[in-house]
């Protein structure tokens, strides 16, 4: 992976009109410049013009016909293994749910900060988009953790704590997709000069994993089964619940949920095929039909966290086990009395 520390910055293009945000594979490679050139651009315009005025159904359709860009690099995919080249010294920011006269003010001030190479208003004039050319570099492996724990200093420096807490971490995830619309209220810097103030590195925690002590087993008794399936059901319509509930922006990222459920099944190997059904049922009802979860590989994301897990310990579970193995120990005990 190539680091890039000055204003060389290089960005994966993405755009498919069919398959929006669901386009993983990077249409060209772009610089600073030529972005500037997109966000300008005749179809941006248009385009934006019509989700200014879009209706909630709408606005999904055409979003989807808008491009995007990855913020942090050049990528072979859309995803953090197949980063390329790493911006390290660039800082988005997405700043929402303003009102449009708080959108034009936040603009306005970011604008005027040192470092700022772009800041421009949302279509729906509901946000603010910004790049900011940071005088020092952020470690790529604690990417993620450095900017969303250093939030409060960004605002304070960007002079925006009024609208800190309007300040999205999501966007700071490395592969965000950070999409490209047209308004009126923007600013464009070629020449930025980097800011005075660098962000303090955060290292990412390691979640240490500890196996379970118990894997593929087998009961003891019915109603331990009982038990042990009650608790995964439990857990399994809790997720049944949530993915009905979810709204469509949020559908695709939240897929990873069925994580919880599918590394537990170790207990009971014989729930496999229902709860993975279940679940599977679950993800293509979030989308019209099973060939749009297809399509936009809603699928293709479930199978990967279904399949790509290791066991995980559930205490409750090895719970349950310890306390049926107790009662059949004083169970077994009784009778070995009773024969004697």
């Amino acid at each position: 992976m190539k680091i890039i520390t000055n204003r060389t910055f290089e960005f994966s293009l993405f755009f498919n009109v069919d398959m929006g945000l669901f386009n993983c594979t990077p249409l060209q490679t772009i610089n600073l410049s030529r972005l500037f050139e997109i966000y300008q651009s005749t179809y941006l315009i248009e385009k934006s013009k019509e989700l200014s005025i879009a209706t909630d159904e709408q606005k999904e359709v055409i979003k989807n016909q808008l491009p995007y860009f990855t913020y942090s690099g050049s990528y072979s995919y859309r995803n953090n293994e197949s980063i390329l080249s790493y911006n390290s010294s660039l800082l988005p920011l997405d700043i929402d749910g303003l009102s449009e006269e708080d959108a034009i003010k936040v603009q306005k001030i970011l604008s005027e900060q040192r470092g700022c190479l772009m800041s421009i208003i949302s279509p729906r004039c509901k946000g603010v988009k910004a790049l900011i050319f940071l005088g020092v570099g952020v470690d790529c492996s604690n990417h993620y953790q450095t900017l969303s724990n250093n939030i409060e200093k960004i605002a304070r420096e960007l002079n925006i704590q009024e609208f800190e807490s309007k300040i999205d971490p999501n966007q700071f995830k490395l592969s965000q997709p950070f999409f490209i619309g047209y308004n009126k209220h923007n600013f464009f810097n070629l020449d930025a000069i980097p800011t005075l103030w660098g962000l303090e590195n955060i290292e990412r925690k390691v979640v240490e994993h500890i196996p379970p002590t118990i894997t593929n087993h087998t009961p003891t008794n019915n109603l331990e089964q009982k038990r042990i399936y009650s608790c995964l059901d439990r857990i399994c319509k809790e997720n049944e619940y949530f993915f009905k509930g979810i709204g469509k922006g949020d559908r695709h990222r939240n897929i990873w949920r069925v994580r919880n459920l599918a590394s537990y099944l170790h207990y009971a190997p014989d729930l496999q095929e229902e709860m993975k059904g279940r679940m599977y049922n679950s993800i293509v009802a979030m989308y019209n039909s099973e060939d749009e979860a297809k399509r936009v590989r809603a699928i293709k994301t479930f199978e990967n966290c279904w399949g790509s897990l290791a066991d995980e310990k559930n205490d409750f579970i090895e719970k349950i086990i310890e306390d049926e193995k107790q009662k059949e120990k004083i169970r077994l005990e009784e009778l070995k009395s009773i024969n004697q």
